[in-house]
């Protein structure tokens, strides 16, 4: 947790977030903002989306695999209604040949 972190601060130079920066990546973009007082970068989860989309898309058109990019994205909604339909869609493998958007939209739809 970032107040874990925040403790060990206190008697290290670093700490390391592990597997919960994996299943929870939103935790990232707080880290700055409560241990330096830096803005947020972004202003809820769902603004990362488009962007790593956008890099998806990308990156597949580069000659990489869509699963590369998006398995960052399957803990983005943890805890929240939906969130494992949102995590089926992104793995499901029927999908790998959709547009990096097309699956954006179903997934997306599973949150509403």
């Amino acid at each position: 947790s970032i107040g874990a972190v925040s403790e060990q601060l206190q008697h290290v130079d670093g700490a390391m977030l592990g597997r919960e920066a994996y299943h929870h990546p939103w935790l990232l973009a707080r880290v700055d903002p409560a241990l330096f007082g830096e803005s947020p970068p972004l202003g809820s989860p769902f603004d990362a989306i488009d962007p790593m989309v956008d890099y998806a898309w990308r990156h597949v058109r580069g000659g990489g695999h869509l699963r590369e990019v998006t398995r960052h994205l399957l803990g983005l909604f943890n805890g929240l209604p939906g969130a494992r339909r949102w995590r089926q869609v992104w793995s499901d493998h029927q999908f790998k040949a959709e547009a990096p958007a097309r699956v954006r939209e179903m997934a997306h739809a599973a949150l509403d």
